[in-house]
């Protein structure tokens, strides 16, 4: 598959607007030209840490969840610019996301034992798309360490699959204090049902 060059293959000006004067229209972010995944993971984490903060909305009954989601967020952005820039995270970061998971688990150790259904309360859905956010930015951080001539810190994706199984127990977490049983799946492909 060959690249696009989205410089030439995009027209932004309107039909109108080539008839009047210019109009000076800022871009919403200076890289959404460039062919390279930094762009695409960019976008992707900056989604992460939005999602983060819609989840922040619907968890005000969990003090403590509130001061770890705005610490999460806060991951997100730096983690957002350490590929294109200096690497923003720490072995202490993911120390410290790992000490979370592990909170959660102990809480939920039993409904996470299956694979369990995306379903629920709606703090546990927005958690989960979190989860999806989390895994995603990690998808992309892969790709760009993978097929372009960057160097991606290791921090960087532990740091992100963390998070992704944060989410995963918060969610769970939150369908537990909503009374809300975990749905067992059962996939037909994989001879796989629980976890130790």
């Amino acid at each position: 598959m060959g690249k696009i060059n989205d410089e030439k293959s995009i027209d932004t000006t309107s039909t109108t607007d080539k008839n009047k004067s210019t109009k000076k229209v800022r871009m919403c972010y200076p890289y959404l030209k460039e062919t390279s995944f930094k762009c695409d993971y960019e976008i992707e984490t900056d989604s992460l840490a939005s999602h983060i903060g819609y989840a922040y909305s619907k968890a005000a009954k969990y003090p403590e969840m509130l001061k770890e989601l705005t610490w999460l967020c806060e991951m997100a952005y730096h983690l957002n610019g350490s590929i294109r820039g200096n690497v923003a995270v720490t072995e202490s970061d993911v120390d410290r996301a790992i000490a979370i998971h592990d909170k959660y688990q102990t809480l939920v150790k039993e409904e996470t034992k299956m694979f369990s259904l995306p379903i629920g309360c709606e703090l546990a859905g927005i958690l989960n798309l979190c989860r999806s956010k989390s895994k995603n930015s990690t998808r992309w951080a892969y790709k760009i360490a993978k097929f372009e001539d960057v160097k991606v810190d290791k921090l960087i994706t532990d740091l992100l699959n963390t998070m992704a199984d944060i989410f995963f127990v918060m969610s769970v977490f939150a369908n537990k204090m909503e009374n809300i049983e975990t749905i067992e799946f059962v996939s037909k492909s994989y001879d796989v049902k629980f976890f130790d």
